[in-house]
C-alpha cells in the first residue's frame, strides 16, 4: 500500500472531525497525523467508518502533541516523547511525526534545537538498527525551510535541491552529517496560492506574513518514491473552504492549513 499522509495542526478545534474525515476520504489518505488535536478520536474513527466505509485505528502513541491514525496494519512505535513520535511502517519506512515549540509565541530557539538534536539522534539510531534510510519527518516544525535550524547540519540539515542531497551526507568540522531533501521550498514566494501554511502579521522589523511551518522532509533515498504532484497545501474540501475571504487560514477551523503527500510502495 502506498503511504499517503495528511498532516494538520487542528488548532485545538473540538468540532473538526467532520472536516478531517472529508479530507481523508477525498484524498485516499492512509495515515493521518494531527497536532493540537482535542476532538474525540473515537468519533472521528466512527465517522470514517460509518460515513465513508474507511476502517482506521489509533496508533500507539503517548505524545501529547501528536495523534496518529491510519489504515496501514504493520505500524510499530519506536520512539515517543512530549513533542515527537516515531513509527516504523511495514518494517522499513520510518515516519517521524513532530510538533515543535512555537517560534512566534516563544523565543525558545535553543530549546527547539535541543529537541531537534534529540529527534535526529533517535532517527540515526533507528536507521542503523533496522538497516533502512527510508526516513520521513513531517509535522509543525514552527520554523521555515530557510531558517537556520532547518538548514544547519547539526539539526534537520534539509536542503531544497535534490541533486545536492544525492551525496547523502557532508563533512563539517570533521563530522559527517546525513542530509534530508526538503520539497517544501517549491511553495515559497507568490508563484502560486496559497503562499504558506500559516499566516501571521506583526510589527517586527522582519515580517514575511506567510510561513511554511508545516513541512515534510525525506531522506534522499526516498526521492524516487516521492510523488511530486501529491504534495499540496489544502485550502478546501468538497463542501467548504479552509481559507477566509482574504485567502488566509480560516481560524474558525484552524490557523494552519493541512498538507498532503504520498510515498509510493517500494517495489
Amino acid at each position: 500500500m502506498d503511504l499517503k499522509v495528511l498532516f494538520w495542526n487542528t488548532y485545538k478545534n473540538a468540532d473538526i472531525n467532520s472536516i478531517i474525515a472529508e479530507l481523508v476520504a477525498e484524498n485516499n489518505i492512509s495515515i493521518v497525523v494531527l497536532a493540537e488535536y482535542i476532538a474525540e478520536i473515537d468519533d472521528l474513527l466512527k465517522i470514517l467508518l460509518l460515513q465513508y466505509g474507511l476502517k482506521m485505528r489509533l496508533y500507539d502513541n503517548c505524545c501529547d502533541r501528536i495523534t496518529i491514525i491510519g489504515k496501514i496494519k504493520d505500524v510499530e512505535m519506536r520512539f515517543d516523547n512530549d513533542h515527537t513520535s516515531i513509527q516504523i511502517i511495514n518494517g522499513k519506512d520510518i515516519l517521524c511525526c513532530t510538533h515543535l515549540n512555537s517560534k512566534i509565541y516563544s523565543d525558545h530557539d535553543a530549546q527547539r534545537q535541543i529537541h531537534i538534536e534529540q529527534l535526529m539522534r533517535e532517527i540515526c539510531n533507528i536507521e542503523k538498527d533496522i538497516h533502512s534510510e527510508n526516513t520521513i519527518i513531517v509535522g509543525d516544525f514552527n520554523i521555515n525551510p530557510y531558517d537556520a535550524s532547518c538548514l544547519d547540519a547539526r539539526y534537520f540539515h534539509s536542503l531544497p535541491v535534490y541533486e545536492e542531497t544525492k551525496r547523502k551526507s557532508r563533512s563539517v568540522a570533521g563530522n559527517e552529517y546525513a542530509m534530508f531533501y526538503n520539497p517544501m521550498w517549491r511553495f515559497l514566494g507568490d508563484k502560486k496560492q496559497p503562499y504558506g501554511t500559516y499566516y501571521h502579521n506583526n510589527s517586527k522589523s522582519i515580517n514575511t506574513y506567510w510561513n511554511l511551518y508545516d513541512q515534510v522532509i525525506i531522506r534522499p533515498v526516498l526521492r524516487d518514491r516521492f510523488v511530486d504532484d501529491s504534495l499540496k497545501i489544502v485550502t478546501e474540501t468538497q463542501s467548504r473552504y479552509l481559507i477566509d475571504s482574504k485567502g488566509h487560514p480560516d481560524k474558525s477551523i484552524s490557523d494552519h492549513l493541512p498538507i498532503i503527500f504520498e510515498i509510493k510502495e517500494e517495489n
